[in-house]
Parts: C-alpha cells; structure tokens; sequence
C-alpha cells in the first residue's frame, strides 16, 4: 500500500536522484517542455550536476501556492486542507508495489471528512503560467500539457489517491481549475517505461542526442574542463553537414526576418492575416507597446490554394 515518507530526501541530493520521482516522469517520457531524456538520464546517473536552484523563483512559487491553494478551498466548500506538518505543506508518498524506487510529492492533499473512503482525498497540484498558450480551457480534452498530466497521473498512481485538481494561475486576474481523472492504462504505461528507464541506467546505455537546449547544457557540464592542444578529428562529410546547418540557420534567420517585415508591410493596420479561412498571423501589442507580427505555427494550408 502507498505510505507517507514521513523525511523525503531533498531534491538534488543522491538519494533524490536515485529515486523516480513525479517531477522527473515528464523527462523520462520525453513530454517534458523543460528537460530532455537526455539530461534527465546523465543527471540521474550522476554525470552532470542537477540544474542549479532559482532561489526567488522557487520562492515565489511557495508563495503562489498559498494563494492558488485558498482560492481553491474557495471554490470547493466543504473541503479541507492538509495542515503544515515538519515545515511545509507537501506530502510525500512512495509505492513500494512499484518495481522501482520512487516518490511522489503533492503540493497539498484536500480532504473531506465526510466523504465515501475512495472519495474523500484529493490532489493539488499548484502552478504558475507565463502564458497558458499550451493549455486548453477548464473541462476540454486534454486541457493540461503533456508534462504536466503525466506528472499527476504518476502522483494519483503512487499516492492511491485517484483524483486530482491543478490550480494554475497564467496571465489572468483568476486562476484556473482543471480536474484530472486516474486513468489505469496511461499509469501502467508510465510505469512500464519507467522500469526501461532504469534499466538503462543500470546498463549504462543512454538516451539518443535531440535538439532541446537543455540537452546542449547537459554536455557542457558533461565536460566542464578545456584540454590545451587536445584535438578531435572528423571526416570531411560530417564537417560539411555540420558547416551548412550553421550556414542554413543563419540563412533561415534572415529570411525569417524578412518574411516579417514583408508581413507587417501587407498587413497595415489589420488584425489578422490569412489565407481563405486559415490564419497565417496576426498583429498583438504588449501593455501598449507597438504591435508585433505573430505567426500562426499550426496554420494547416492542405486542401487550399
């Protein structure tokens, strides 16, 4: 049965780190917008340093949490909040029916007294938003990121409590609830990847190189020290393909920015800028400011002309 862990290892630590915890899971699925396998993997197996703290955004976020967790007591009468306990309101739970080491730390577990057992837990998980251009409305499939879901489904799974609520708070005066349901087959998948996640570690084979900046930072700690005169030699096809991706990302970046002017000159003073029905940009202004061209990534032309 899931148990409390009455003293969780501090994050960072070895122990921390030889554990799979919620917050790695998005990484280890590769639906993390923050950190690649890559990274996640040389980290957990302690060959580059665990990314170095912000100490007032974490801050901050202990302080948001507060309030995000107020206005959902707010919007939930009738239930409770776990009290501080050691400091700090998070509970740690560990499953030792898993085939790994793990942990799951929730920001804050809602109860109701006088609810049905299987009911009377809930989940809190409590965030902050620059912007909320990935998720959904409250309610819509899929409404939470990727990184996200699978970080709560890892939490309902381990904790055994199987509901869950994330507070988030982005560029509105409001938060946002969105509610989460357990769902048995995304956790055993979670799990089963998990378990080929730290088998790799153990046989030391480790994720393939990508493209996230991330993975780049993971190498420069990788090797943080300069050879003087060491050298290394490549053969002349992967020196040319490696030139001309640089060539053609400086290419790329100069017709970007004359696309844009080229845009902001048609577009005048319009809003928006499309073919047909499809949106290819539009015009936004910050606090204010003079408005910029904003490109419609997702715009699908297939079928028109």
């Amino acid at each position: 049965m899931p148990t409390i862990v009455k003293s969780p290892p501090a994050p960072g630590t070895a122990e921390w780190l030889g554990q799979i915890t919620a917050s790695k899971v998005p990484a280890i699925l590769g639906v993390s917008r923050f950190k690649s396998q890559y990274a996640q993997w040389h980290e957990m197996a302690g060959l580059t340093p665990p990314a170095p703290v912000d100490e007032d955004r974490m801050k901050w976020g202990h302080v948001a949490e507060s309030s995000l967790a107020s206005w959902w007591r707010y919007k939930n009468p009738g239930w409770l909040l776990n009290p501080r306990r050691g400091g700090t309101f998070e509970l740690a739970y560990t499953n030792p029916e898993l085939p790994f080491p793990n942990m799951a730390t929730l920001d804050r577990r809602a109860y109701r007294p006088d609810a049905p057992r299987a009911e009377r837990f809930r989940i809190l998980e409590l965030k902050t938003a620059g912007t909320l251009a990935d998720w959904g409305r409250p309610g819509e499939e899929d409404s939470i990121p990727a990184d996200y879901y699978t970080q709560v489904q890892f939490q309902m799974g381990v904790s055994g409590i199987h509901s869950a609520d994330v507070v988030v708070l982005g560029t509105s005066t409001r938060p946002e609830i969105h509610h989460v349901t357990f769902n048995d087959d995304e956790f055993a998948r979670i799990v089963d990847r998990c378990v080929d996640w730290v088998a790799s570690l153990e046989m030391g084979i480790a994720p393939a190189l990508d493209d996230q900046e991330s993975t780049y930072v993971a190498i420069r700690g990788k090797h943080p020290n300069i050879h003087d005169g060491e050298e290394v030699q490549i053969n002349a096809a992967t020196a040319v393909r490696l030139l001309d991706t640089v060539v053609g990302l400086d290419e790329a970046e100069s017709a970007f920015k004359e696309a844009r002017s080229e845009v902001a000159e048609l577009m005048g003073e319009a809003k928006y800028l499309k073919c047909g029905d499809v949106k290819i940009a539009d015009r936004r202004a910050k606090t204010g400011g003079t408005p910029y061209v904003q490109f419609n990534k997702k715009a699908n032309l297939e079928g028109d002309h």
